[in-house]
């Protein structure tokens, strides 16, 4: 029995709310869907969320925004007073990374940098079980410097004997 349907949404906390759905916005063509907390409205402290979702006393929210990427989960974005440590990398416990599908790879890199991103090496072929014809992946960073993974999967992933599922790909955006 499961009680999981998927992923909704992934959270993201970025310099200034205005630079982060700018960012999504030109490079990934993100729509915001609404602003869970507009900057006109007061902060939210870490003392009063904080028993809610972990902000720290000391901290607050000043913006949240919720944003929508193609035909994927959602992506909100917190601003915050004093965000702390550095973005997380492939090394780094917890969440590292995600992955936005795209279409054309070499275009999503390029709109990344015009965004004001950069791109790690590649684009790169998938390997192993995710390897095919045209299957790629890129990892760039936001100006903030996270880790995003650009993929690209036109040809079928080898599973594992038994699995009943297969890898979530966001379907095309309808007149797409």
């Amino acid at each position: 029995m499961s009680f999981a349907r998927g992923i909704e949404h992934v959270g993201m906390t970025v310099p200034t709310i205005e630079e982060g759905e700018a960012f999504f916005a030109k490079a990934f063509g993100a729509e915001v869907l609404y602003r869970v907390l507009p900057k006109s409205r007061p902060a939210q402290t870490g003392e009063d969320i904080g028993p809610v979702n972990g902000l720290e006393p000391g901290n607050a929210q000043r913006a949240i925004s919720m944003l929508r990427i193609g035909t994927g989960a959602n992506l909100e974005l917190f601003e915050v007073d004093h965000p702390k440590g550095k973005p997380a990398g492939i090394s780094t416990l917890g969440p590292t990374h995600f992955s936005i599908y795209v279409d054309d790879i070499a275009a999503a890199g390029q709109a990344v940098v015009a965004a004001g991103g950069s791109m790690l090496d590649g684009p790169q072929d998938c390997f192993q079980e995710e390897s095919g014809p045209g299957n790629q992946l890129w990892f760039c960073r936001t100006p903030w410097g996270s880790l995003i993974e650009l993929i690209h999967l036109p040809s079928p992933m080898t599973y594992v004997s038994g699995a009943t599922k297969e890898r979530f790909i966001p379907e095309p955006e309808s007149g797409s």
